[in-house]
């Protein structure tokens, strides 16, 4: 036996005036208000009589007599259309043909006995068409569409020829945020993730990876994430300059910081302690012996930063390598060894 509809569940965010019929008495009538009690919910209905006065009309939540629950439903959404389940559809929900041809969604009753709708995005199969919005479409030739696979493949059908995201609210096509090689990117919590803040590496075929992705309950970066969110750019946004520097201060406490020239996270220069007329042991590549040197003093602007005297007091040479001449380094000069310290 089919189950019962609960019309005043269908019913209860309707606008007060949406128009109904009364089967018994053959008239149209208007939802007036939905009452509950301990004992029963009433759907209120108003109706204008033939001496100008109004008339309220009672039913049971199941759309008949109030009182009998289990008698003939007389509350139908109309004389022409009578069924509450199409009566209850809504924008945004996916219909197939009664042939399963075609597919369109929903977005409204034309008319006001509900015998007619306006959808967008209508596909047909047989006939390889697509129609971006048809205003008078036949109601009876459509029914929900249960199969959520088939929902799904229909929904992609339209983002793929329209490309762009299909929105299930306005039914308008968003294109998708076009992201650039280290744009800085929001991206909310979503199924498998927490809300967060990355670097967008893009590859070749438009997935986004990160040079660097960072959680915002963990606040750590990850310096060396493949996390991809090739599932959900529809969600994404550029972070604001906020969520920037938090991603930034968040690095600088681990020593790193992005640079946007390289595209690379980088450690922060070491902080140079030698101090004037230091002995040093430096050189330029690492194939270079060791040489000795006194240290003058440090340029963080230049690969080469370690200034140090040459031949008489006027002129400085820069050196890559510098490290400190010492009873532990003593045996690396003239040699090309590498230094196990700290450079």
């Amino acid at each position: 036996m089919e189950a019962k509809i609960n019309i005043a569940e269908i019913l209860k965010d309707k606008p007060q005036g949406t128009k109904l019929y009364d089967l018994l008495y053959n008239v149209d009538v208007e939802l007036d208000t939905i009452s509950t009690t301990d004992t029963e919910t009433v759907v209120w209905c108003t109706n204008e009589t033939d001496n100008n006065t109004t008339c309220h009309r009672g039913y049971s939540e199941f759309g008949t007599i109030r009182g009998c629950p289990d008698g003939l439903q007389i509350l139908l959404p109309s004389k022409e259309m009578r069924d509450w389940r199409k009566f209850d559809w809504k924008n945004g929900d996916v219909l197939v043909s009664n042939d399963g041809d075609s597919r369109i969604i929903f977005k409204g009753f034309s008319k006001d006995d509900y015998t007619i709708f306006e959808g967008k995005h209508w596909i047909s199969v047989s006939k390889k068409r697509y129609i971006s919005r048809l205003d008078m479409q036949n109601t009876q030739d459509y029914h929900i569409e249960d199969d959520k696979d088939a929902v799904q493949t229909y929904i992609n059908t339209v983002e793929e020829r329209l490309g762009g995201k299909l929105n299930l609210e306005t039914l308008e096509i968003e294109k998708q945020p076009e992201f650039k090689d280290g744009d800085i990117v929001h991206i909310p919590a979503y199924d498998i993730t927490d809300e967060a803040i990355f670097i967008a590496k893009v590859e070749a075929n438009g997935v986004l990876h990160s040079y660097v992705y960072m959680s915002k309950d963990s606040m750590i970066p990850l310096a060396k994430s493949s996390f991809s969110v090739s599932g959900c750019l529809d969600s994404l946004r550029l972070a604001t300059e906020n969520e920037q520097q938090q991603l930034f201060s968040a690095l600088e406490k681990k020593g790193m910081r992005w640079n946007p020239d390289t595209k690379q996270i980088e450690e922060f220069p070491k902080k140079c302690e030698f101090k004037p007329f230091d002995k040093v042991l430096v050189r330029d590549h690492l194939e270079d012996k060791w040489m000795p040197n006194f240290f003058s003093f440090y340029d963080g602007t230049s690969e080469y930063k370690y200034g140090c005297i040459a031949g008489n007091s006027d002129n400085v040479v820069f050196s890559k390598y510098c490290i400190p001449y010492n009873e532990e380094t003593k045996h690396l000069l003239g040699t090309t060894d590498e230094w196990k310290g700290d450079e």
